[in-house]
């Protein structure tokens, strides 16, 4: 018997891998043919659909009945290795399923149809997804999570694999960290959920249609009849109403998430086409992409209502809330053009389309990201906490220079520069090293074995502010070199005999600044077997004022509006304290009175 249309379906073999969304009003016609167009919009001209059907009726085993609208059709995917016009013949396809109320897609190779299926439909949410099923039964096998902030210094993004995390991964900050992958095995399958996109992929051989619907009303009953059992999940962040955080509190901070398009358009070569206000058109070459990607890489303040413009962007550009998403607008990310699955957008609308901003807000509990908005677990609540990593020296009230008036004649540092002054207070400790310059662990490592101790001093000079600027640097370097203060034995006895035992600067000076009679490499084994051993990750700050500190962050905890560089150093402050207690050290913050 010859295959006629109706007979297509059954050709079909698919994966378990689907979007889904909830029907608010039933889709008609008109709305579905619109999704279809939209999605093969890429389709090779002149060719014609292999398959097209629009709101088909099928029956299950069952008796059960769903709906379906289906487009498999030609496409051309552009070959970027080869200087001239190049292209690979391929089929896309689009399945839209519809039950009881909800609606999943399946698609490969077609055109965008995120913004027509937003239009119709409602994506079901990351938090819906994951409260389909019970913590308990499923085991973690990978989370992928955003840390809440958009320091230019702070590590912003973390992943975890285990046969299962649940009971080894530490949940201490847990509540400032948005998980936006998983991967868990439950009931024997694996499973992944993706945040973005509300996209479930199950594991499995390639199905057919029937089957596929099976697994997809699975997938709605359990989204339909969610599980209460959430306690390892209820320790990340929570998703809220972007309405609810909009009418409560101002964006203050944006950042484009720009690995994104590295990872998506430069290192899969695909062209990107700038227009001139003439109408010239012409690739950009790798020097003009370096600098687009350094503008884009930026973290930018944003002005208040009613313009949210971004402060200090090369060309003009601003903020938008629209319904249920921010985007971003500017005419220069428009001249830019590119080529997606045979369809031309622009650069800003790659950026949109794929919810590339992440928005810090006044309020920092809140944070927008990957298209939805998350609150802090933790947020406000832990500033007393935070303020007692504060230690006031009064002596940083008098520092004038990090390092101060350095010559090779010199056997020590200036006794109001910040270096003499940690010195000073480090004098009593057995061991005081200076590890400034060269292969850098910290400015100053000091040893106390009264204390058990070791402490990593990383210190940066300059007046009073309320800028986040100078954090960036001394934050960063702290957090890089975290992983270093465990002191591997073989690794720093290298250290001692290769730097240590030298002058600073190739000068007169030694950077055994303090030591006590004995043999140091016996003194730093016995002390780092010592069951009592612990690490210190100190920042010494001198343009920070504790009373200013707590006066502003005070504000923060209490709902004032603060300016968005307080909001900065706030998120800056507490991801060094958060990354320093997770690699199981304590974090202190040196600053004046």
């Amino acid at each position: 018997m010859p295959w006629t249309e109706s007979h297509m379906p059954e050709r079909l073999t698919l994966t378990q891998n689907a979007q889904f969304y909830r029907e608010d009003v039933a889709l008609t016609n008109e709305a579905i043919r619109n999704i279809l167009d939209a999605a093969s919009d890429n389709k090779t001209l002149g060719s014609v659909f292999l398959i097209d059907q629009i709101d088909a009726v099928r029956e299950l085993e069952d008796g059960s009945q769903f709906r379906f609208s289906l487009r498999v059709f030609p496409t051309a995917r552009p070959v970027h290795f080869w200087g001239e016009p190049l292209s690979d013949l391929i089929h896309a396809l689009i399945l839209i399923i519809q039950i009881d109320g909800y609606v999943a897609v399946l698609k490969k190779s077609c055109a965008s149809v995120t913004e027509v299926l937003e239009r119709y439909l409602t994506p079901i949410k990351s938090s819906e997804l994951t409260a389909s099923f019970s913590d308990e039964e499923a085991e973690f096998q990978k989370i992928a999570m955003r840390n809440m902030t958009v320091s230019e210094r702070a590590m912003r993004s973390k992943a975890y694999e285990a046969a299962d995390l649940k009971g080894l991964l530490s949940l201490h900050a847990a509540g400032r960290s948005i998980p936006y992958f998983f991967k868990l095995k439950l009931n024997g399958q694996v499973k992944t959920i993706s945040a973005q996109s509300g996209r479930v992929v199950e594991s499995s051989e390639r199905k057919s249609l029937n089957d596929v619907v099976k697994w997809v009303r699975l997938q709605i009953e359990q989204i339909k009849n969610p599980s209460g059992e959430k306690e390892f999940l209820e320790a990340f962040a929570q998703m809220v109403e972007l309405d609810i955080v909009w009418d409560a509190t101002q964006p203050t901070a944006a950042l484009i998430e720009s690995s994104f398009i590295v990872d998506n358009l430069l290192e899969k070569d695909v062209p990107l086409i700038y227009t001139t206000k003439r109408g010239r058109s012409f690739e950009l070459t790798g020097k003009q992409i370096s600098a687009l990607i350094h503008q884009l890489e930026k973290v930018y303040e944003v002005n208040p209502a009613p313009g949210f413009e971004l402060n200090g962007t090369s060309r003009s550009a601003s903020l938008k809330k629209n319904k249920n998403s921010i985007s971003l607008s500017s005419p220069a990310l428009r001249k830019i053009k590119l080529e997606e699955n045979g369809k031309e957008r622009t650069l800003q609308a790659f950026i949109n389309k794929n919810d590339l901003i992440t928005i810090s807000f006044a309020n920092p509990q809140y944070m927008y990201f990957m298209g939805q908005c998350f609150k802090d677990g933790a947020g406000l609540n832990e500033i007393p906490s935070l303020l007692k990593s504060f230690v006031a020296i009064d002596d940083l009230a008098l520092a004038i220079s990090e390092k101060g008036d350095y010559k090779p004649a010199r056997k020590k540092f200036d006794a109001n520069s910040v270096f003499g002054i940690i010195e000073k207070h480090f004098s009593k400790n057995d061991y005081v090293f200076c590890d400034d310059l060269g292969d850098e662990w910290a400015d100053h490592i000091a040893f106390n074995k009264k204390e058990h101790s070791v402490s990593f001093i990383h210190s940066k000079h300059g007046d009073v502010s309320k800028s986040a600027s100078n954090l960036h640097d001394v934050v960063g370097q702290a957090i890089k070199n975290i992983g270093n203060m465990d002191l591997d034995l073989r690794t720093f006895i290298r250290k001692y005999d290769e730097k240590i035992l030298t002058n600073y600067r190739d000068g007169t000076m030694p950077r055994i600044r303090k030591k006590i009679p004995g043999d140091f490499k016996i003194y730093l084994t016995e002390l780092r077997q010592d069951y009592r051993f612990n690490k210190r990750c100190i920042i010494c700050c001198s343009f920070l004022s504790k009373a200013l500190i707590e006066s502003e962050f005070g504000k923060l905890h209490r709902g004032v509006r603060v300016p968005g560089n307080i909001t900065q150093m706030f998120w800056i402050l507490s991801s060094f304290v958060h990354a320093t207690k997770e690699a199981g050290a304590s974090p202190i913050i040196y600053c004046r009175p």
